[in-house]
């Protein structure tokens, strides 16, 4: 017995020795990662500075490939520590070519990250994307890149809404029109569900609305900008969806909104913490899909708030599905929309990934080594 005992502290000693050293291990890898990644991307967008200016469509062709393979390294974290990410819902390949709203629930720092990981097999989606994120991922590893991409950088508070609407309105005038971009992707909530539910409901108990327990109130400021100025055209009319009339769009159209429902395991969100780690046992992360033409989207104030609250409230009953049943509901009521059957794993090739770990360990040799034989010509 008294061997047994030993035997069994020993076993245990070690499975643990192991998982603490899988975590350091895997926290040294993604710190390297960052170190050789995202200084070697941004001195290729300085090289590449003359071409912006004479083949400015060939820089951001470029550029848009990059960051693909940027985004696919932050999105393989997760999936190279077990944790499996599933799709399923609606057919929306039909959309990938065309502008669109990606409206998204926030739970988590491990929303983009997922996110960044699901759309890379979505044709030209994450070379085209543009982000709208809060302003202190301006100051991160990533953000220096996320800026030159032309992503939009939102700073909270009431304080800075007109603003940051009149930024967003200029940005989407200027970057997203300029750059190819397609894809806007949107936290309509604002912020995570665990820090901001508490006054969403108090909210919404003083104003009538729905309660919600897995998803917030969605604010309608920024999606009513993008509509405005980048949404499909419409005419002045009197009608009850423009009682006000609205504003012709300008540039390209967003034909799409894109709605994705993040739903984790037993509703207990990852971070992107366990993603770099792998700290806590794998569990799924399931996405689901539906879409929606703008074209039926209400564009004055009054009628957009209520289509997306409804939206929102729909995205409650399904999560509260899934987290009663493991998966979320097949089929759809909706006359000419296809959706899948089984929920879909999202994998990524260890080749794809291998050359692109490649790509970036050879131009940070190639840049330093440049750089110091620049230097010792001069010195």
């Amino acid at each position: 017995m008294v061997h047994v005992g030993a035997a069994t502290q020993l076993l245990w000693l070690v499975s643990q020795t192991w998982y603490l050293l899988r975590i350091v291990l895997r926290m040294a890898f993604v710190l390297v990662n960052n170190l050789y990644v995202v200084p070697a991307h941004f001195v290729w967008m300085l090289c590449l500075q003359p071409v912006r200016i004479a083949r400015p469509e060939l820089f951001w062709e470029l550029e848009g490939m990059m960051i693909k393979w940027m985004s696919a390294q932050i999105g393989w974290w997760g999936y190279s520590a077990g944790y499996k990410v599933y799709e399923c819902g609606e057919d929306i390949s039909h959309t990938y070519n065309d502008g669109a709203i990606v409206m998204v629930n926030h739970q988590s720092t491990a929303d983009v990250a997922t996110l960044m990981g699901a759309l890379q097999h979505k044709g030209p989606v994450v070379r085209r994307i543009m982000w709208i994120m809060d302003y202190i991922l301006l100051y991160t590893n990533f953000g220096l890149c996320a800026w030159v991409h032309g992503d939009f950088f939102l700073q909270q508070g009431q304080e800075y809404r007109d603003t940051m609407l009149k930024s967003l309105k200029d940005h989407l005038n200027t970057r997203y029109s300029s750059r190819n971009h397609q894809w806007i992707v949107l936290f309509p909530e604002g912020g995570f569900l665990r820090k901001r539910r508490e006054r969403s409901q108090k909210y919404a108990r003083k104003n009538n609305f729905p309660i919600l327990q897995h998803v917030l109130l969605p604010r309608t400021g920024a999606m009513k900008t993008i509509l405005d100025n980048v949404g499909p055209p419409v005419a002045h009319t009197n009608g009850p969806r423009q009682a006000n009339g609205t504003l012709h769009s300008n540039g390209r159209h967003v034909k799409w909104i894109v709605d994705i429902t993040i739903a984790y395991e037993h509703g207990r969100p990852l971070d992107i913490q366990t993603l770099t780690s792998g700290w806590r046992p794998p569990y799924p992360t399931t996405l689901y899909y539906r879409h929606f033409p703008t074209s039926e989207v209400p564009r004055d104030e009054a009628g957009l708030t209520k289509w997306l609250y409804e939206r929102f409230v729909e995205k409650e009953e399904l999560l509260s599905h899934f987290y009663s049943t493991g998966r979320f509901p097949t089929g759809t009521s909706r006359p000419g929309v296809r959706t899948t059957g089984e929920a879909v794993e999202i994998t990524f090739s260890p080749w794809w990934m291998l050359s692109i770990h490649l790509f970036y360990l050879c131009s940070t040799a190639l840049q330093w080594y440049t750089v110091s034989t620049v230097l010792k010509h001069i010195l």
